[in-house]
Order: structure tokens, then sequence, then C-alpha cells
């Protein structure tokens, strides 16, 4: 296994500022040593804090393969990729994610999903891997998703199979394209992690959020998007700790106006 020390802001989608040292899994040997809840995709959805020791999948475990309908997607492939290849064969179903910097890894682990549609919808295998089962696969009808959520928190998969359907260029270029407009009409892509909570029960976290009159709200160099207030911007050098503790502002703030507790849909290693 390769170690580097590097700097968070070259493995993470919010640019934070600071260091860790990060161990690349280059192949099925290296998956024993992995510690549990320190593995990282993209970093799409996540906040490191200082010095950590991470793991990540090299590129060994990014691949597509179509098989009919089947989409067969090794577990470090970026979801921009994917659409890239569904695009020239023309299937449909993956859409929805356009225009998300994540890995399909990353994706299934939280049952990623947006304009009505998640990887519930489409999922048909993982291959994993945990320290108590070795390797080992789970079929869509043992898998368990909620939103946000799924029972592939404690394991590293490697390969995941997609159910897809079959559609025309012209279709999918334009759905995707759609999507991506939306997504970056509502919200920052850059230099950001998503979104900072989940929704609570029937109500809207940003909604909430906002009504506190913290869009704008800085500390360090992290700010509260006055676009998208469930929304955390790095404006320059952020640290974990400027994200950390603009996360606990605002949800003292939005427990003290309305007595809901939220819940970070960021996950913070």
């Amino acid at each position: 296994m390769k170690q580097i020390k590097i700097n968070t802001n070259l493995i993470t989608s919010f640019k934070q500022n600071g260091t860790c040292t990060l161990n690349v899994i280059e192949n099925m040997d290296d998956l024993h040593e992995i510690e549990q809840g320190k593995l990282v995709g993209e970093g799409s959805n996540i906040i490191i804090r200082n010095h950590q020791n991470l793991y990540k999948l090299s590129k060994t475990f990014s691949y597509v393969n179509i098989v009919d309908s089947l989409v067969i997607v090794g577990g470090s492939t970026k979801i921009s990729l994917i659409n890239k290849i569904l695009i020239k064969n023309g299937l449909s179903g993956l859409e929805f994610l356009g225009g998300v910097p994540a890995s399909i890894g990353g994706c299934v682990r939280m049952n990623a999903g947006a304009f009505g549609k998640s990887i519930a919808d489409i999922f048909e295998y993982a291959i994993c891997y945990n320290h108590d089962k070795g390797i080992y696969t789970i079929h869509k009808d043992n898998a368990y998703f909620s939103y946000r959520n799924s029972n592939f928190k404690d394991n590293v998969i490697l390969e995941v199979g997609l159910r897809l359907k079959k559609s025309n260029y012209h279709d999918i270029i334009t759905k995707l394209n759609e999507n991506t407009k939306i997504r970056l009409s509502k919200a920052p892509l850059l230099r950001t992690f998503g979104s900072v909570f989940k929704n609570p029960p029937n109500m809207v976290a940003g909604k909430l959020i906002e009504e506190c009159y913290l869009k704008g709200k800085i500390i360090g160099d992290a700010m509260i998007c006055k676009k998208h207030a469930n929304y955390i911007v790095n404006l320059n050098k952020a640290t974990a700790d400027d994200v950390l503790y603009l996360i606990d502002i605002i949800k003292n703030n939005v427990y003290k106006k309305f007595n809901v507790e939220l819940e970070e849909e960021v996950v913070i290693l």
C-alpha cells in the first residue's frame, strides 16, 4: 500500500486547508489494513479534521463495463466518467447525479439522490469488503436504503452493479444538462461539500437556517452560502475547525428558534 502525506485541499471538493496521511489501496491484498470509517472517495461530502490517517481506492478500482442494461462499475469510478460512457451507450438512469463530483462508492454509501430519484432506484448489487466478512456481495434484495443512508456504512465498496434503461443520446444529454443547470442555479458546485444537513421530516434545512438570518455568516474562511443556506463555501483557506464552528452555530440557532435538532449530512472524519 502506497502512503503519502498530502494537503486535504487535494482530496476534498471543499478544498479545505490541512494535512493528512493518505494510504492508497492498490489491490485486494491491501484491504485488510484499512481502518474502519477512514475511507475517502472523491471527497465531495466530507470534512477532514487535521492530521487524519485515511484510505482511498486507487484507479485499479475505476472501470465501467456494460452487459445489456447492467452497468458494472468499480467503486472508485467518478460519476462524471460513468455518465460520459452511459451517454455513448444510450443508457439512462444516472442523470440525476449530473454535476456531482463524487465516486459511485460514496454515492451508494449515502444513497445519493436528487430530483426525486436516488441510487436505490437503480441499484442491483455491490461487492464489498469488511474485516468481519471479507469480500462478499450484497444484492438489491438484501440492501437497505433510506434518506441519505444505507447498510453499506461499514463496508468498502469495491464494485457496483446498476440496472439502467435504454434511451437515446439526445434525451440523455438533455436531461443531464438540465439537471446540472438546475443544480448550479440553486447552489454552488465548487469549493463546497454539498448539503451540510439532512432535511428534517417535512422541513427544509436550508429554509430553517435562512430564517435564522445566518446566510453570509463567516468563521475564518468558511461562509454559510448566500445562495443556499444549507451549503458552506470555502472563501480561501478554510479549515475543518472553521466549518465545525459554523456547524455548531447553525445547530444552536435552529434549535433555539424551532426546537429542531439538525443532523449532519456531511461526513466528518
